[in-house]
């Protein structure tokens, strides 16, 4: 058994996504990398003592023979080898690496203050522009511990400690170490954040030591400690095999529960495939120790054979055209295929039963200029250019309808919104772009009626064709419909609203006198407006079915942002936040993918690549998005999705939202005790939160790649925030100043 000292764990997301990175890091500073074993030397089955222990018991040496492992499935992996930016790592404490991509996840800047990476006399290290705040978990006691600084000087660097000076380290002339002293009591259990000021020096790295590890030896090949803080698929096994020269231990410690000892023993004798318990959608930590220092060689995570996620069922064919729907400021819960509601959209509740659900799609941004930008072009918005409620499109730009448009299709938009889309009616290359408001006013009914007009031409001329349609509704103004509205509210309409509700209206509500009488009424004209839209939705689809083409089309229904209807102090509209009452939206695919109930998080940013797909075409080597297709067809494997707007941005997984506000403010919350998101986890005070500790610290190793790489990502080369793809642009970059 590994003493006490020994335990501290990393965040399983950063061992789930890197685990299987180069062994346990690099010799020394300068030189390469530790290379693993490929993926295919991994042994997947055969006999192994304790392989089925998915209940946390510690498997001893001298145990008799357990259950034959398991058949692991090649797909889907998880490939920790190319996470090893997501490494947390320890030699006899700590270590924060600044030269290299495992800065990222303790670097929380909006605009990172280290300079680029440079090599000097063969040792990577970068400098910061002036001070820079690293945040980080602290997993050991609250005994005194010392900061060592590597790097080249001369220089002295000045150390503080949650806002607290700690004192200066002195680097000499060349390469060498500082020290600065952390007293007792200042490292407590939870997130910290150490402030650097190094203004001319070269530094390589941190490390933050116990007393109690001071006179240990330092480890040449390895580390005493790899963490890694993650979302584990249903019936995941970690397949790993270490090099190292004394017993190792394995542990799993759950975001609300007691530490698992996994196995603790010699490292020949740790299972070729070890189960890891079932943990729902908790986030957890998994940690990899070893008192005489380890290398751990081809370390991934796997399902069974049999697992549904390695069964997916085969792609269907592509259809031959696609309606995309985009509903303006719809949110989620109003209808009942995300949750129970009294409002009543009989026909997307259908339609949804037999089409895609994707239960935790995010929109973009909470406005709908870069929100629609984002949904045509597969990019976030500083990528395409619309990063607020103005700006235009880059020139590298793609979209959806120029694409379509080259592949021979109809490409047909019309929509009740030119605040979003009128930008780019040149730029998209439509065939035709009509706005019926600007005849018919706001209702959806002419609109759709519009839009079906064009479809059956085209089918008529017998070509595919790409529809938009944007109704409006129930973006502002909210208006009584006869037979609707009624069902939410019965009354008096009274004044300042009557029966309807204005974005002047909105602009004066903070400084109304609201009472719980005026809040029914402003969402019961909002509730009438989605139950209207549906009917438009009903007719669409029996329009299709008229003209001969339902069978043949993809109807794809989304939302550009949501709308806030008293929430967080009367916050009415949209754009004041990334909460989930603004990016919560609607995903149904209906018709080109089986039915299905996805739960992994999604964006709007996938919308181009999905619909590219349904038609059978390539995605754009630009989008950022990835296609859901396949996300339909099996259950997908954990996944971190982005919103941001402005210097805003906020990261969702399957229960836990961080949110990071305009002022650099963090919130985090857990959606599933608390859906609407009124309950900060975050812990902002030293220490943390002990029960949100390890989901904030998942999320915050994403919002360091997210922060530094945003504009370079592409899912179909880097994957996912909290699962690198192999081969991505960061693998061989990560960890190599560690030491």
């Amino acid at each position: 058994m590994l003493s006490r000292a020994l335990t501290a764990a990393l965040p399983l997301g950063a061992l789930i996504s890197g685990l299987v990175a180069g062994g346990c890091g690099t010799t020394g500073p300068g030189e390469e990398a530790l290379r693993v074993a490929p993926a295919s030397a991994v042994a997947h089955e055969g006999p192994a003592a304790g392989a089925g222990a998915a209940d946390g018991a510690a498997v001893r040496p001298g145990a008799p023979p357990g259950p034959r492992a398991p058949v692991l499935a090649p797909a889907p992996r998880l490939d920790l080898d190319a996470n090893r930016a997501r490494w947390h790592v320890a030699d006899r404490g700590l270590v924060i690496p600044l030269g290299d991509e495992g800065l990222r996840k303790y670097d929380l800047a909006y605009r990172s203050p280290w300079r680029d990476a440079v090599t000097v006399d063969g040792r990577r290290a970068r400098a910061a522009r002036g001070k820079a705040t690293l945040t980080f978990p602290w997993l050991d006691d609250d005994g005194p511990a010392t900061v060592v600084v590597r790097g080249r000087g001369p220089a002295r660097i000045a150390l503080a400690l949650d806002g607290r000076k700690l004192g200066e380290a002195t680097l000499g002339a060349g390469w060498g170490s500082g020290e600065v002293a952390v007293p007792a009591g200042a490292l407590t259990p939870g997130e910290h954040e150490l402030t650097v000021d190094a203004r001319g020096a070269l530094l390589g790295g941190l490390e933050l030591v116990p007393a109690a590890r001071a006179e240990l030896p330092p480890c040449d090949d390895g580390w005493r400690r790899v963490s890694l803080h993650a979302e584990l698929p249903a019936a995941a096994h970690l397949v790993a095999r270490p090099v190292a020269t004394g017993p190792v231990r394995i542990a799993l410690t759950p975001e609300d529960g007691p530490t698992q000892e996994l196995y603790a023993g010699p490292a020949a004798g740790l299972p070729p495939a070890l189960a890891l318990p079932e943990v729902g959608e908790r986030v957890v930590r998994l940690d990899l120790e070893a008192p005489g220092c380890a290398r751990w060689d081809g370390v991934q995570l796997a399902v069974p054979a049999d697992a549904p996620a390695a069964r997916p069922a085969a792609r269907p064919a592509p259809v031959d055209n696609v309606v995309l729907v985009v509903i303006d400021t719809l949110r989620a819960d109003r209808l009942r295929a995300y949750g129970e509601t009294r409002v009543e959209t009989p026909w997307l509740t259908a339609a949804a039963a037999r089409g895609a659900v994707f239960l935790r799609n995010q929109a973009m941004a909470p406005s709908s200029p870069p929100s629609h930008g984002t949904i045509h072009s597969g990019q976030i918005p500083r990528v395409h250019g619309i990063v607020g409620d103005e700006g235009e499109l880059g020139p590298d730009t793609p979209l959806l309808s120029v694409i379509a448009r080259a592949a021979g299709l109809a490409t047909l938009y019309v929509g009740n919104n030119d605040f979003a889309m009128g930008r780019w009616r040149a730029r998209g290359q439509w065939e035709v772009f009509e706005t019926p408001y600007y005849r018919h006013g706001k209702d959806c009914g002419p609109m759709f009626a519009r839009g079906l007009e064009l479809a059956r031409a085209a089918a008529a001329e017998r070509r595919r064709f790409f529809l938009t349609l944007l109704p409006i509704e129930p973006h502002v103004a909210y208006r009584f419909h006869e037979g609707i509205t009624e069902k939410y509210f019965a009354g008096p309409w009274a004044a300042p609203f009557g029966k309807k509700v204005t974005s002047a209206h909105l602009g004066r509500i903070k400084k109304m006198r609201m009472t719980d009488a005026l809040w029914a009424q402003v969402r019961a004209l909002y509730d009438g407006e989605v139950e209207r839209v549906d009917r438009c939705l009903a007719a669409l689809e029996d329009g299709l079915r008229d003209a001969g083409v339902l069978e043949r089309t993809s109807i794809v229904i989304a939302s550009d942002h949501g709308e806030g209807l008293g929430e967080r102090g009367a916050n009415v509209g949209h754009a004041y936040g990334l909460y989930r009452e603004l990016v919560d939206t609607p995903l149904v695919v209906i018709g080109g993918v089986p039915a299905a109930r996805v739960s992994t998080p999604t964006s709007n940013a996938d919308l181009a690549p999905t619909v590219l797909e349904l038609l059978g075409l390539p995605a754009d080597r630009r989008m950022q998005g990835r296609s859901l297709v396949a996300d339909a067809l099996a259950p997908p494997l954990p996944r971190v999705a982005a919103s941001e707007y402005g210097r805003s941005y906020a990261l969702r997984a399957a229960r836990w939202h961080l949110v990071v506000g305009y002022d650099g403010r963090a919130e985090l919350f857990d959606t599933a005790a608390d859906p609407d998101e009124l309950d900060d986890r975050s812990g902002r005070r030293r220490g943390g939160s002990p029960a949100a500790a390890i989901p904030l610290r998942y999320l915050r190793d994403a919002a360091g790649l997210y922060l530094a790489h945003r504009a370079a990502w592409r899912a179909s080369s880097w994957g996912a925030l909290n699962d690198l793809a192999p081969g991505n642009p960061l693998a061989a970059d990560a960890l190599t100043s560690a030491r």
